[in-house]
């Protein structure tokens, strides 16, 4: 004998099934690192671990190598929903987030912690204005300062001079120009390329990036000063946050903010330790250590950076913005 539902009990069920598929919600997370980049790496790590606290209603799918659209594109994709979550550096869209781009001021940031106290401590104290007004910013945090990695050896400020070298920013352009250099904007995948067919003669970057785009092979030079840090966010849509279940609202809340932001500050540093050790260890590339008299060469040459920055804003928040970001610096 063969069991059948009753009609009744079957329609109801294929209407349940329905509606519960229509109420899940995949959150799209977008990085334009590629899927083995640290950040692309660092957000799968995030997903990994909020996910089983989530309910069945809600799940998160990392979208690496700008499937979803090209770096300076990402805060868009956010505020228009075609991403519901993504990594972005504010600093590449011009004049969206420009108190948040103290951060880029040279001297101000050595590491990721100091930076993302800085910018956490400004966001909370409400100084960074409306920058965030159309999002939910689930982490605000920094790179570590910037090196200089170049194909011929730069000691002192007066090697720059004549040099193209790539560069985070529109603000960064402006410090290599303080030393004479000439900061061209070239997308993370094609610095390679630009180094080794001489567009330009080196990068200002991150450790972290320069192992990952194998830059060693073509600018096998590390100048150990320090110039910008690039601030760095991680940024929701609020129409997809809103419209999450209460439960998974409040697994959010607990994973994200100061607490997301300093565990990927920690990673940060921990990986740029970890990688010149390394590579300082493989001796495949030259650091260019600098001694006390170095040290303030490169900090005299900079010295008028903080005054650009300045200039370079609107209104009469920026020099308390700055104030306050020195003051936290301090403390650290």
């Amino acid at each position: 004998m063969t069991f059948q539902f009753p009609r009744t009990l079957a329609v109801a069920t294929a209407l349940a099934l329905t509606i519960g598929a229509a109420d899940a919600r995949e959150l799209r997370v977008s990085s334009f690192e590629p899927q083995q980049g640290f950040f692309s790496q660092t957000l799968q790590a995030w997903i990994d671990q909020i996910t089983p606290e989530l309910s069945d209603q809600t799940s998160l799918r990392l979208y690496p190598g700008g499937i979803l659209g090209a770096p300076p594109a990402q805060a868009d994709l956010v505020r228009a929903g075609a991403a519901d979550i993504a990594f972005v550096v504010p600093t590449y869209t011009a004049g969206l987030f420009p108190m948040t781009g103290v951060a880029e001021i040279p001297g101000l940031i050595d590491q990721s912690a100091t930076g993302t106290e800085i910018l956490n401590t400004l966001l909370e104290e409400g100084a960074l204005g409306d920058e965030y007004a159309d999002y939910r910013v689930l982490a605000l945090f920094t790179t570590p300062g910037y090196r200089v990695f170049s194909a011929e050896p730069i000691a002192v400020p007066g090697d720059m001079a004549g040099l193209r070298l790539r560069s985070p920013s529109a603000f960064g352009a402006s410090v290599l120009e303080m030393m004479g250099a000439s900061g061209v904007p070239i997308p993370a995948p094609q610095v390679y390329e630009n180094i080794e067919r001489n567009v330009v003669s080196g990068a200002a970057w991150t450790i972290d990036a320069y192992r990952t785009f194998r830059l060693n092979e073509v600018a096998p030079n590390i100048t150990a000063t320090r110039l910008i840090a690039s601030p760095l966010a991680i940024l929701m849509n609020r129409a997809a946050y809103d419209s999450l279940p209460e439960e998974d609202r409040a697994v959010f809340d607990a994973h994200t903010g100061r607490v997301l932001a300093e565990w990927i500050a920690e990673r940060v540093d921990a990986t740029e330790a970890a990688i010149e050790t390394e590579l300082r260890d493989a001796g495949e590339v030259t650091f260019v250590d600098l001694d006390e008299a170095g040290t303030a060469a490169w900090q005299a040459a900079l010295s008028g950076a903080a005054d650009a920055w300045l200039a370079g804003q609107q209104g009469d928040s920026a020099a308390a913005v700055l104030e306050r970001a020195r003051e936290v610096a301090a403390q650290e």
